[in-house]
């Protein structure tokens, strides 16, 4: 049996854990509602932005013209015989299996790739994934961390570069992202997606096409602009990765650490009752003992006035 002082310090100990699990759920919950704004927002201008590509490809395709042959962002590769594959994970645990997902599922993209003949480049952003990717040796070119403001625009733009510059150098010849997809705090997917070649029909399939009278104008020229949007959209779906895996991680974790305190709240009730019911035991111990003191002591002073 335990120690009420073996009791006690586990009692504290837990203790502590519960209030450093329940300030974590409830920083996470704030950043959350933020992160989840930004998420949904950013989902909705996605889908608005490749409704507008799409309308200028069935234009143009209308017009006779092509439009990936304007953008190599739009052309397709073949043979694919390099990929690189941009993995979003967090730096810290303590957020469920977020971060055990997110990573197997590009381990699976990796071993696919590899029986396909397919060389994988990596480029990971947090530290689990790198960690992950590290330990089996996976060619990683480049690898960072999340910044405390979370997600910045430098950060997209760094993302950006680095995509395009591999992409048009021919180093790799098609990019994929593996992120997770926020639904609620406690619905939350992995997906692995490609980004380039880029594809532009809208969600749902075919492009809405106006009628004749539909006409665009494009200043200074459409090859121009075409090359613009294309470029802005790769951003968008960077960025929204970027707040899909950021709301993720910050739902799990809430989750994760509520579940944590709901379990210490428990373990501490069985922890106070078993140092109750021992220190009831220990207090009726001590009380029999200076009752049977106590009789010791009158039989003895009665057997020395019997004796005088």
């Amino acid at each position: 049996m335990s120690s009420l002082t073996e009791l006690r310090e586990r009692i504290r100990a837990v203790e502590n854990i519960e209030r450093i699990t329940r300030t974590l759920a409830t920083v996470a919950a704030a950043r959350l509602s933020r992160a989840r704004r930004r998420a949904a927002g950013m989902r909705e201008y996605s889908q608005r932005f490749r409704t507008i590509l799409a309308r200028q490809q069935a234009y143009l395709a209308r017009a006779g013209f092509e439009i990936a042959r304007y953008s190599d962002l739009l052309r397709p590769r073949e043979p694919v015989r390099t990929v690189a594959l941009l993995l979003i994970t967090a730096d810290r645990g303590m957020c469920g299996g977020y971060n055990l997902e997110a990573c197997r599922l590009a381990n699976e993209f990796w071993r696919k790739s590899r029986e396909g003949g397919q060389r994988v480049r990596f480029i990971v952003v947090g530290q689990k994934g790198i960690k992950f990717f590290a330990k089996r040796r996976a060619e990683i070119i480049h690898r960072e961390g999340w910044r405390r403001e979370g997600i910045s625009a430098g950060a997209v733009e760094r993302l950006l570069e680095l995509l395009l510059t591999e992409y048009r150098s021919g180093r790799v010849d098609a990019v994929h992202v593996v992120y997770t997809e926020f639904h609620t705090a406690i619905r939350r997917v992995p997906r692995v997606r490609r980004i380039l070649p880029m594809r532009v029909e809208p969600q749902g399939g075919s492009a809405v096409v106006g009628g004749e009278a539909e006409r665009w104008h494009y200043e200074p020229a459409f090859e121009d602009v075409i090359e613009e949007l294309v470029e802005v959209y790769l951003r968008v779906q960077l960025l929204g990765a970027l707040l899909e895996s950021h709301a993720s991680e910050q739902g799990a974790r809430m989750i994760t650490m509520e579940e944590a305190t709901e379990r210490a709240d428990k373990t501490l009730q069985g922890y106070r009752v078993q140092h109750n019911r021992l220190r009831r035991e220990v207090i009726t111990t001590d009380l029999l003992g200076a009752l049977a003191a106590s009789r010791a002591v009158a039989e003895s002073a009665s057997s020395m006035t019997g004796e005088r």
